[in-house]
């Protein structure tokens, strides 16, 4: 991993300026720690340990939360209760996930995309880069980087505050980190763990580490953590690319036909090394006054090697004589022959190989002060993301012979793809390079500086209990760009290269949940060696392609009133959030700008009443917006001659605007039972599409898939959540959830369709059971069907209902000492992708296997 280059900003220089300055001016000021005082005194002490012990303490935060939140509890340090952050969230309603790679890197909230919610880390946003040349470049934050060892719990907002940072139409997600003058003097903690991938049959190591430390005096304390985890990602996939509707070739006898263009067996085979550091610190000089500095470090690498045996149609001879057509007038079986002699393999092994590295970090000072009457919190403060991939791809196949190379495919299920001649797979001599060696850096930077205050003031006016004002500036900027030092192919050609000098073996046993006979289980795969030949061979000019720089500048100003009476409290607000933005680029060659200002005025209004002791009511509404995606603001082009795509953008976007309407009741019939069901509205306006059509393109040999983004319109979101959770207090418990969800959006076709990423049912079930020796835990997520967009397909494409079944069980060992037991995806359940428009065919098809993780933890 490189060096992480740390900048001094403008903010990081406030941040220790500020730590001298605010040490002297406020020394002498007198009162208690700032904190939410109506809030803090109404929630109950929980101090019920394990399982049970999570579960109430995030059942009193949201019983007494003004708004509509969920809350997830860590009772003690080491003790989240699933293995990451994303697999906690999936339990909560409403929530749905997604998972990319088999862990969740992305969470769907009330019916948006994972783009529309926002993850901030102790209150604020956290800088973040994706890694994927072909992924989207959005703003959620990948809970990948996260290791949940540090996290003492996290709040889910539903409803809008004027004080909770703007940009989620889904959610805000709040991660919080541990305080060392919150946890007793001298707490040390040390975990090691081993997991276990059955696809791959290997154990990769993990180890954590807390040290916590305060004076007698309780005025000072320091809190050291440090986490480690290596992991295999292996992800097996069947992949039809493109959309039929939009390749049309030619057989042999002349005839066209609607038929995918390529298709592919695929295995991502990655090494994954995640770390996570903190470095705390806080000052109470006086019980009026709280210092505190907090540091976080997360870095990601993602060494992998992504093998897959593509066969592309148009490479060879469609043959009249073996088509076969569903009712759509698609092609779902046919061959396509070499045309004998040198030129393309209609077959042939494409290898990716990647070297991911990311780092993000977050650098806060916070002052809180506290006199009787008022109080205030200010915050300076900045994150940084780097991403820096390096990535070489190249081609290998039969040119010598490529009748050799010809192949039959069929998509009327899980796809096929039948070497014409057997032998073909059995040897790597058989497979030249041809037509592509890229080598290519891309580089992608997001910095964020931002400062922020917040002051709170006690009243005595009816039933007005508190006024809340505040100000934030914030300063973000993404920059991304992709440096290409092509191999010259021709060059690797003369030398006769074959994947025998990359020998990497071979793969069996693949798709073995979903796949059929025919589905290219085994194939020669390369080593990692290819690498070597691309450094020493790269071109000696850089070709700088996709460059482009986005930068926002938010001025954001809010007014709360906190209210009560008797049986009743809320809050009513109002947030102003004024954004400039200016977007650098290329387009045709040529450098390109574009600007945008908008303003927004986000009012909010929170209530909650005492129906009884045990039952509340609440009911919710305000306005939101988030912000478009830097893909879509970018002034710049993405050209893949390869793929005959291009993606084009511009700032001049508007934000998408949400009302939204929460009504609710909750039933707490037990220190740690619930029942609870809630109404939500959401109406979207402003909502950005991203439309696709093949159009010739400057830049492109001769056609593209171009893909570019609008503001087209509106959509809708209607859905009930419900809850349950009880403690039979015999060591037995249930938690379980359930939300509907009716979403639509009208296109600019014309047509009404459901949102992206979005499942109409969904429902999550777990039970456990605890005494002082054991717990354990079951769970079951499940989702039905959902659209989402898949390889450039240009139309809709509709997963099929995904479930999946985690399962823990941890033996209290000793008094400190526990030995614990983890299992994710039992079943190894399979995503499967469908293109309704085209007779329901097979899209793709991934399969990530099941984990198991065996681990020890200890504590003093």
């Amino acid at each position: 991993m490189s060096t992480k280059r740390f900048k001094l900003s403008k903010i990081r220089t406030a941040v220790l300026c500020c730590m001298s300055f605010s040490s002297t001016a406020l020394l002498t000021a007198s009162g208690s720690v700032m904190a939410e005082e109506a809030e803090k005194k109404a929630i109950e002490v929980i101090e019920v340990k394990g399982i049970r012990g999570s579960l109430t303490k995030a059942l009193n935060t949201k019983r007494f939360s003004n708004s509509v939140l969920d809350s997830i509890s860590a009772e003690d340090i080491g003790k989240f209760p699933d293995k990451n952050i994303g697999d906690a969230m999936q339990r909560i309603p409403g929530v749905t996930v997604v998972r990319t790679y088999g862990e969740v890197n992305g969470v769907t909230v009330r019916g948006t995309a994972p783009e529309h919610s926002m993850v901030l880390l102790n209150g604020q946003n956290v800088a973040s880069v994706g890694w994927f040349d072909l992924g989207g470049i959005n703003r959620s934050f990948n809970f990948e980087m996260l290791a949940s060892e540090q996290i003492s719990g996290m709040d889910l907002y539903k409803s809008a505050e004027a004080n909770v940072n703007e940009g989620a139409i889904g959610g805000t997600v709040n991660l919080k980190t541990r305080k060392p003058l919150e946890l007793d003097a001298g707490t040390v903690f040390a975990s090691v763990e081993g997991a276990y991938h059955s696809s791959v049959e290997e154990w990769d190591p993990a180890y954590s580490a807390l040290g916590s430390w305060k004076t007698d005096d309780e005025k000072f304390g320091i809190l050291v953590a440090y986490s480690n985890e290596e992991s295999k990602v292996y992800r097996e996939t069947l992949s039809n690319f493109g959309s039929p509707g939009g390749a049309s070739l030619t057989d042999n006898m002349g005839n066209t036909h609607s038929t995918y263009g390529a298709m592919s067996s695929i295995l991502f085979d990655e090494d994954r090394e995640r770390s996570s550091s903190q470095v705390t610190m806080q000052y109470a000089p006086s019980d009026d006054l709280l210092l505190s500095l907090n540091y976080n470090l997360f870095e990601l690498n993602n060494d992998h090697n992504n093998s897959a045996l593509f066969g592309i149609v148009g490479f060879g001879s469609l043959d009249s004589n073996s088509i076969t057509k569903n009712n759509a007038g698609v092609i779902t079986r046919a061959t396509t022959n070499g045309a004998g002699g040198a030129g393309l393999a209609p077959l042939f092994n494409n290898t990716v190989l990647r070297t991911p590295e990311m780092q993000t970090d977050a650098l806060n000072f916070t002052v809180e002060y506290d006199s009787d009457d008022w109080s205030v919190n200010i915050v300076a403060g900045s994150s940084s993301a780097e991403g820096r991939t390096k990535q070489s791809s190249t081609w290998w196949g039969d040119t010598e012979n490529t009748a050799n190379a010809g192949y039959t495919y069929s998509v009327d299920g899980a796809l096929e793809i039948i070497p014409t001649n057997a032998d073909y797979m059995s040897s790597h001599s058989n497979f030249m390079i041809f037509q592509e060696f890229t080598y290519i850096n891309y580089v992608r930077d997001n910095d964020i500086d931002y400062l922020q205050s917040d002051f709170t003031f006690q009243l005595d006016k009816g039933i007005f209990s508190t006024i809340e004002t505040g100000l934030k500036f914030q300063n973000q900027t993404f920059a991304s760009r992709g440096d290409y030092r092509d191999v010259d192919v021709n060059v690797a050609i003369a030398d006769g290269l074959t994947l025998a000098d990359y020998n990497g073996g071979f793969v069996s046993g693949l798709h073995s949940k979903e796949g059929r006979s025919g589905s290219l289980s085994a194939f020669p795969v390369a080593s990692r060696g290819i690498w070597d030949y691309a450094e020493q061979n790269q071109a000696t000019t850089t070709t700088t392609l996709s460059q482009f720089s986005i930068e926002e500048d938010m001025t954001a100003a809010y007014v709360k009133a906190n209210f009560q009476g008797e049986g009743f409290r809320g809050n009513i607000g109002l947030r102003y959030v004024d954004t400039d933005v200016i977007s650098k680029g290329s387009v045709d060659g040529q450098p390109s700008q574009g600007k945008k200002n908008y303003t927004n005025f986000l009012p909010s209004v929170n209530i909650a009443a005492d129906i009884s002791d045990d039952l509340i009511f609440r009911f919710a509404a305000g306005s939101t917006v988030a912000r478009p995606d830097y893909d879509d603001m970018q002034m710049a082009e993405t050209i893949s001659v390869s793929f005959a795509t291009a993606t084009v953008g511009s700032p001049d976007l508007d934000p998408y605007k949400a009302d939204q309407y929460d009504i609710g009741l909750e039933w707490y019939f037990d220190q740690a039972s619930i029942f609870g069901a809630t109404l939500f509205i959401k109406n979207i306006s402003d909502y950005i599409e991203t439309t696709s059509a093949v159009e010739s393109y400057a830049g492109c040999s001769e056609t593209c898939l171009v893909t570019r983004s609008r503001n087209v319109g509106t959509a809708d979101v209607t859905g009930i959540e419900l809850q349950a959770q009880h403690d039979f207090g015999n060591g037995f418990g249930v938690q379980g959830n359930y939300t509907y969800t009716d979403s639509e959006v009208t296109n600019s076709a014309g047509k009404t369709v459901p949102l992206n990423e979005v499942s109409k049912n969904s429902f999550n079930v777990s039970a456990y059971y605890e005494d002082d020796s054991f717990s354990a835990r079951v769970a079951y997520n499940y989702r039905d069907d959902w659209m989402r967009e898949y390889n450039g397909s240009g139309s809709a494409s509709v997963n099929d209902a995904y479930s999946q079944i985690d399962a823990s069980l941890v033996w209290h060992a000793m008094e400190n000492v526990d030995i614990s037991l983890e299992a994710v995806n039992l079943t190894n359940e399979a995503l499967v992708l469908r293109q309704p428009d085209f007779g329901n065919v097979i899209h793709s098809i991934d399969e990530f296997g099941a984990r198991y993780y065996l681990g020890a933890s200890i504590k003093f």
